[in-house]
């Protein structure tokens, strides 16, 4: 999603300011040779950005051509975990949410690499979504899209709770006739997925931009990744932590408030969120990128 589709999504709205390619790229199975032939293909001057695990493995040898022919080189490292970002072989490092932005920035801090830049792109959410069609009426369903070992469902939420299994990119085109059935989305976590550490993963708020293009609500742990920071710190269906009681309750607050003035202000809120990964919106950030990682 951060490359071709990306990529794909932004080009239209930076025609005739930037031009945008994406190249193939896997530091494990390229020996710096390779690399050599592929810099050919970089233009002058150009700004190359690695993305997540096209890096891995990556030494200062694979980036050697790619300097004698780039201004600047940097890794979105979308979610990848602290420990395993080669954090000085980069010019610049552009973080997919916001609390990654502030982790990335304190590991700097403290290799004293302080003076390298850490930029925010928002994570989009998927261009498919635009075909999630809305029923009307829309009754009261809640449902869990991803992976299910990254959610926590409470035993007493099993009927309530419909669970769209996506483990891979395909598996989206078989749940998104269904999405549109869901006026609440349910994103509850494990709460040791959320605990910081070393080798901690920040995560985009995916969820979050999924549910606001299906025109839902959200129910989150109020500790997830960018949560409070998108929706705000009272958004009325935040629960405190991935405890039964806790999420059982948010669930019974959520569908309780369906249709009122409180579900509507949480609508509003998402809808914010979305204008912020609109196309035009990520290529206007991209671009402020470029102009920093470049004046």
């Amino acid at each position: 999603m951060r490359g071709e589709q990306l990529a794909a999504l932004v080009r239209p709205h930076l025609a005739g300011r930037v031009e945008i390619r994406v190249l193939p790229f896997d530091a494990r199975a390229m020996p710096p040779p390779v690399v050599r032939a592929l810099a050919t293909l970089i233009p002058a001057g150009a700004v190359v950005m690695f993305v997540k695990f096209a890096a891995k493995g990556i030494t200062r040898a694979h980036l050697a051509p790619l300097r004698r022919r780039a201004c600047a080189i940097g890794l979105d490292s979308v979610d990848m975990a602290l420990d395993a970002i080669p954090f000085d072989l980069f010019d610049f490092h552009v973080a997919a949410s916001i609390s990654g932005r502030e982790a990335l920035a304190a590991r700097l801090a403290a290799l004293d690499l302080g003076s390298v830049p850490v930029e925010l792109l928002h994570h989009h959410s998927d261009p498919r979504l635009d075909r999630v069609e809305i029923p009307v009426p829309r009754p009261f369903r809640c449902g869990y899209v991803g992976a299910v070992k990254n959610v926590a469902v409470p035993p007493a939420l099993d009927g309530e709770v419909t669970l769209l299994p996506v483990n891979y990119a395909r598996d989206m085109d078989r749940v998104i006739p269904r999405l549109g059935h869901f006026p609440l989305h349910f994103a509850v976590r494990p709460e040791t997925a959320l605990t910081a550490s070393e080798c901690r993963e920040y995560k985009p708020f995916t969820k979050g931009f999924t549910a606001a293009r299906c025109r839902a609500n959200i129910l989150v742990n109020r500790g997830a990744d960018d949560a409070e920071a998108l929706l705000g710190s009272d958004y009325p269906f935040l629960v405190e932590n991935s405890d039964p009681a806790s999420v059982i309750a948010g669930y019974e607050r959520a569908r309780e408030a369906y249709g009122s003035p409180l579900w509507l202000d949480g609508l509003e809120r998402l809808r914010a969120m979305d204008n912020l990964v609109t196309p035009p919106a990520l290529a206007r950030q991209l671009e402020r990128i470029l102009d920093r990682v470049t004046a």
